[in-house]
């Protein structure tokens, strides 16, 4: 039985969309750069970790000054929150745009104050605490981007073509990973070790805030969403935006966060945490296990492509439950796989059929989570959802990860959390209602 999460739309009558078969490469441009620099730099740090742990947390205990790094990077993820509920609620207040500019401004701020900051050698404990400041800003700009540019970009797009254009908020993620983990291995086969800790860490980081300047003025030139327009002209009880996502809309709420459950899981999982479990766990050499991730971001951007266009001609429900079904079907067997033959080309096959499954859902994910709430909360609402189950779910993955193969002494035990973020996806995504044929309100 589906359980309806959204007013019915004959009492809200729907605001403006504009419909055409066109992508707007700019509002794409505008929507997405802020993520792109998110998962840019996400992508340097699990790269360059140990340098920066070295440059700024040193210690006798290599893996202290490590998990010290870790820790400090962690704190990204346990502001994301805040600056969900703070820019998101600014941007169902003031527009799309303004916030958009803010949200880009403070994230620049933060990889600035992490690309220049002085070591420990120079400034002794101040280093970490610029470091931890950094990371603050970036976690707090990135917890307001994700609601207010997923809105932006669903809410300009065709009716007809949601999907779509949602799809590239997923799309630019894939990119600025595969891109990262390009530049990051560029820099470590030019570089030596030594140039590396003394200033090679700092060049994505300083290449990252080259493209801010480009989105600013971008950002600063594009009109408002027209559903924003829309929604703002017509009378709504004046409620603080958080205050009614949680006490009007907290189902839909809790829905975001379930759909958020699987792709964040997933991501860390099959994507991220790989290098590292190819590595330790099965002993293949690092530089395979990234041709592996290079490799696997490709099959997940074809997915994830897929999906959106999928999603615009049968409904987003379908693509995403056959995702989380899939994965449910295959995981184990691809990781007992690569287990029993841990070789680049059998690793290269489980991390891009992974990807590729969980791309089927990621590029309906926008669109859809969207179309659960009315615009005068839509950021607000997606931010909260989406941010908790990032902070709890994605934060800590490689921790939980690393944690269940100690407890368990399996190699494997690394896929059952795998399998619960699909389970949680495929049960939540069953009990919602499919809204693509139906305009926002």
């Amino acid at each position: 039985m589906e359980v309806s999460v959204g007013r019915d739309s004959a009492a809200n009558p729907a605001v403006t969309e504009r419909s055409g078969k066109r992508i707007d490469v700019g509002v794409i441009a505008v929507s997405t750069i802020g993520n792109a620099l998110e998962w840019f730099d996400f992508t340097v740090f699990t790269f360059f970790a140990a340098n920066i742990a070295r440059q700024f947390f040193p210690s006798d205990n290599p893996t202290a000054a490590l998990l010290a790094a870790w820790t400090t990077f962690g704190v990204g993820f346990l502001t994301r929150p805040l600056g969900g509920i703070v820019l998101g609620a600014y941007a169902d207040r003031h527009g799309r745009k303004s916030a958009l500019l803010v949200t880009i401004s403070v994230m620049a701020l933060g990889v600035a104050v992490i690309a220049f900051a002085p070591t420990y050698a120079q400034i002794g404990m101040a280093a970490p605490v610029l470091m931890l400041i950094g990371r603050f800003l970036q976690g707090f700009s990135a917890g307001g981007e994700v609601g207010s540019a997923t809105a932006f970009l669903v809410e300009h797009a065709p009716v007809e073509r949601r999907g779509v254009y949602g799809s590239f908020q997923m799309i630019a993620q894939a990119c600025s990973m595969l891109l990262g983990a390009i530049v990051s291995v560029g820099i470590t086969q030019t570089l030596t070790p030594e140039q590396i800790d003394a200033f090679g860490w700092r060049i994505p980081f300083v290449i990252g805030l080259l493209i801010v300047p480009v989105g600013l003025y971008v950002r600063s030139r594009l009109d408002e969403s027209p559903v924003f327009k829309d929604a703002r002209n017509k009378p709504v009880e004046k409620r603080s935006p958080f205050i009614e996502s949680i006490t009007k809309h907290w189902r839909q709420v809790v829905a975001g966060f379930g759909l958020t459950v699987y792709g964040t899981i997933g991501t860390y999982i099959f994507y991220y945490y790989m290098p590292s479990y190819a590595t330790k766990s099965l002993g293949i050499p690092f530089k395979s296990s990234v041709i592996a991730s290079l490799c696997a971001a490709v099959a997940y951007i074809v997915g994830t492509f897929a999906s959106g266009r999928i999603s615009d001609a049968i409904g987003r429900k379908k693509p995403m439950a056959a995702s989380a079904l899939i994965s449910l079907i295959i995981a184990y067997p691809l990781f007992l796989a690569v287990s029993h033959m841990p070789t680049l080309p059998m690793l290269i096959f489980v991390q891009c059929c992974l990807m590729l499954t969980l791309g089927l859902f990621q590029g309906s994910y926008c669109a859809f989570v969207c179309e659960l709430f009315p615009s005068h909360v839509r950021a607000t609402s997606m931010a909260i959802g989406y941010n908790f189950a990032v902070m709890i779910f994605g934060g800590f993955a490689g921790a939980i990860a690393t944690l269940l193969i100690g407890w368990t002494g399996d190699k494997l035990a690394v896929v059952y959390y795998g399998l619960f973020g699909a389970a949680v996806g495929f049960v939540t995504i069953l009990l919602l209602q499919d809204r693509s044929r139906q305009p926002l309100r």
